[in-house]
């Protein structure tokens, strides 16, 4: 199994909490896949920002995570989210994560989220940091 399949079936139970699906990460790109449904919702049926943010996240560590060195994994240390429009239930969104830099010890990515209409719904950036693995 190549780095970047164990990277997409690794178990990460917040994702399966979430019914988040890794669909690629490889050389410092990845992307993600939800339908929302009740669990994501707050008030008004809209979808919880909390679980966008997580999905931005988890695409831009991906991303990361796909370039590290071996040893190593990334690990959030800032997180910038901009949300443009709301989500409904049942909605099919998608995560992508870019690598803008990554470094020994750092890495910067960027990333967006659209729906099944090529819609912007939030956008992130981030800065990792390169742990090494005990």
């Amino acid at each position: 199994m190549s780095p970047s399949d164990s990277l997409l079936h690794r178990q990460v139970p917040l994702l399966d909490t979430l019914g988040i699906e890794p669909i690629e990460a490889h050389k410092g790109v990845a992307r993600l896949r939800m339908t929302v449904d009740e669990r994501h919702l707050r008030t008004l049926g809209m979808l919880h920002g909390g679980v966008t943010a997580t999905l931005l996240d988890t695409a831009l560590g991906y991303a990361v995570t796909s370039l590290a060195a071996e040893g190593f994994h990334a690990v959030t240390a800032q997180l910038n989210v901009n949300f443009t429009r709301p989500v409904s239930r049942g909605e099919v969104l998608e995560a992508t994560g870019l690598v803008l830099h990554s470094g020994s010890q750092t890495a910067v990515a960027s990333g967006e989220v659209r729906n099944a209409d090529g819609k912007l719904i939030a956008t992130a950036t981030g800065t990792f940091l390169y742990l090494r693995l005990s």
